[in-house]
């Protein structure tokens, strides 16, 4: 991978061997002070003044994003274990483990969900300074009262993509009914429809969840819930999704063919025609792969500009492989029988005379 990888450990000025409680005791120290939703003003009683961090020559937000990326991974034991092994690359490109196999490790982007999961709130001092900095939304009606608004729970739908939208990456319109407000006083609400445009990127692995923040439901009581859409893939005729970018293609071949030798075409998902040619043995387990003919891998975005590789024009693929089903005579007479025992007895017989046959080296060494 041809890219500058950064040293989770020197982000949060660690040494490599720290135990779990020393990390998260750095990320905290240094999350305090650069963690850009909080007013100094209301905090400097709070906050300790512990001088300039050790990437001092980095932006705050730079600092920001870092320190959260550099937790994300090291405060993960198996993510540790994947960097500490294989580095930043074998994060971001998956790796093949004797267990099983070890995805592409994506960072989110939310930099206050690490926050969050660290302090237990988004900020150490939440208790304190919400009241004046963050203070609850509160609704007040002649019906409902005086009460806090609260977030209504994430409604999750399923959202199934053809291979072939995978392949390209698609745009989809989704369609969502959701009570709306029909007065300016914001009391009386309806059922509406909501129309949110989805865009599915190449390479979109099974499980994704796209997010749209407070799309739920509006209610003079409650803060609309997230709706949240979670990619599947449809069965296809002809390809299985395997380890999340390779295709796996299964093709019937006669008994025939699997001695002898075949070749046939298979049309791909991106309207292609491959003419592939198959001389070996098909053996039971013998697998062919076609290289870069499955399906693009989805770019893991970075966290800044700087991380970008360097010099990638063109899509990174996974693997096509094709698989074979040999099918079997469904009925031999006497006749049929005694004609196969014949070929292969004949079979057997030439294949130990050419084992047993001089090398050619060797009767060239005798004619001399």
């Amino acid at each position: 991978m041809n890219r500058t990888e950064l040293d989770y450990y020197a982000i949060l000025n660690v040494p490599r061997d720290s135990p779990k409680e020393t990390i998260t005791l750095a990320y905290r120290k240094l999350a305090i002070q650069l963690c850009p939703h909080r007013d100094p003003k209301y905090e400097r009683d709070f906050v300790p003044n512990l001088g300039p961090t050790h990437m001092q020559t980095l932006s705050l937000n730079r600092q920001w994003e870092y320190v959260n990326m550099a937790y994300d991974v090291l405060g993960n034991d198996l993510y540790r274990a994947i960097y500490d092994r294989f580095g930043e690359a074998g994060l971001f490109q998956g790796i093949q483990l004797p267990n099983g196999y070890f995805p592409p490790y994506q960072y989110h982007g939310d930099h206050m969900k690490v926050y969050h999961d660290v302090f237990g709130s988004y900020s150490p001092y939440a208790n304190i300074i919400d009241i004046v900095t963050n203070p609850p939304v509160l609704y007040s009606s002649l019906e409902h009262g005086i009460g806090v608004r609260k977030k209504d729970p994430p409604v999750e739908k399923i959202i199934y993509l053809e291979l072939e939208e995978v392949f390209t990456g698609c745009t989809k319109l989704m369609h969502v009914w959701r009570q709306e407000f029909i007065d300016s006083k914001e009391t009386g609400t309806e059922k509406k429809k909501k129309t949110l445009t989805l865009k599915i990127p190449f390479g979109t692995t099974q499980g994704t969840r796209f997010c749209f923040r407070e799309e739920g439901d509006r209610s003079p009581t409650q803060i609309p819930a997230d709706i949240i859409f979670i990619t599947a893939d449809k069965p296809h005729p002809l390809f299985v999704r395997s380890q999340h970018h390779n295709l796996v293609y299964t093709h019937n071949i006669s008994l025939k063919e699997a001695l002898c030798g075949f070749n046939f075409k298979l049309n791909t998902l991106d309207k292609r025609v491959l003419k592939i040619t198959v001389s070996d043995v098909i053996h039971p387990g013998y697998i062919k792969v076609m290289p870069r003919e499955g399906l693009p891998k989805c770019e893991n975005q970075p966290i800044a500009p700087d991380m970008k590789p360097a010099g990638v024009k063109r899509k990174n693929f996974g693997d096509l492989i094709i698989k074979f089903q040999v099918e079997y005579p469904k009925f031999m007479n006497n006749k049929m029988r005694q004609l196969t025992k014949n070929f292969f007895k004949e079979l057997h017989e030439m294949q130990e005379e050419a084992e047993n046959a001089p090398h050619p080296l060797q009767k060239l060494l005798k004619k001399k």
